[in-house]
């Protein structure tokens, strides 16, 4: 039987334990500027259903996906500029018992013919924080980052020096908005690290705590422009990056819940996806 698409207020966009299967669009990575067919949404839609594990699989319309988009950016206006109902992809929403093997079912999806990506959202699914936040990254001794090796002087390739964290402290202070900040040294970064990615031992294994760069955690009040200090800081000798926090959990939930690649690859500072997990503690 076909799935029915799911109007606008049955859409739970805050259900981080859904796997969900997007379909292709012209502008998904890997879909040769082309739309799924109804042959590839059948397909997806059978295989899903008679995968074992799966309990649910619902049908999520681009209209209803498109409307949902408007509605959560409401106000938002460079998002709701970057995307128009026909870049939105249709999608299933998959649902699976705890024990299942969540990975093994969304590696399969992103197999299938049509599909564009196949997003876990138990994994990456994300909130943004409440109040606007700015994560200052310092260098590091031995970074690759292009702003630790060049522009600094004698000390280039070093690790932030006291006289570059005292500039860096200054234009915080003066940052219009600034609610308050907070220096993390190494030792802080690395048990917050541990406590983030607890169940993730061997990754816990393999990291040392001179692996954690320290850095400076600017809050801001709700209202306040985070854009141009992000932008000014991640200038600063000493720096190896800044970003607006809400910006990198804007684009994950971009990509995760409305499966908008591109969009969802805007500026906000070039951060891995542990550095995002990080930023969210």
């Amino acid at each position: 039987m076909a799935a029915e698409a799911v109007p606008t207020s049955e859409i739970n966009v805050s259900d981080d334990w859904e796997i969900a299967v997007f379909l292709c669009t012209p502008s998904a990575d890997g879909c040769h500027k082309r739309y799924a067919t109804a042959k590839q949404r059948r397909d997806v839609e059978t295989f899903l259903k008679a995968t074992p594990e799966v309990t649910e699989v619902r049908f999520v319309s681009r209209a209803a996906a498109y409307a949902s988009f408007r509605q959560e950016f409401a106000g938002q206006k460079k998002v709701l500029a970057g995307a128009r109902a026909k870049d939105l992809p249709e999608s299933f929403r998959v649902r699976v018992p705890e024990a299942a093997d969540r990975t093994r079912i969304t590696i399969l999806a992103n197999r299938r013919p049509g599909v564009g990506l196949a997003v876990d959202q138990a994994k990456n699914g994300v909130e943004a924080p409440l109040r606007p936040e700015i994560s200052v990254f310092l260098c590091m001794k031995g970074s690759s980052v292009p702003a630790c090796l060049h522009g600094r002087g004698e000390a280039n390739r070093l690790a932030a020096t006291v006289k570059e964290k005292k500039a860096i402290v200054a234009v915080i202070k003066r940052i219009p908005g600034l609610e308050s900040y907070v220096y993390e040294d190494q030792r802080t970064a690395y048990r917050n690290f541990v406590k983030t990615f607890a169940d993730n031992e061997a990754l816990i294994a393999v990291t040392r705590v001179s692996d954690m760069p320290e850095s400076y955690r600017v809050s801001m009040r709700p209202k306040a422009d985070t854009d141009s200090p992000s932008r000014r800081l991640a200038r600063m000798p000493g720096v190896s990056e800044a970003y607006d926090v809400r910006c990198l959990f804007q684009k994950a939930r971009l990509w995760s819940e409305y499966g908008l690649q591109k969009l969802g690859s805007q500026e906000c500072g070039k951060s891995s996806r542990q550095e995002l997990q990080l930023a969210g503690r």
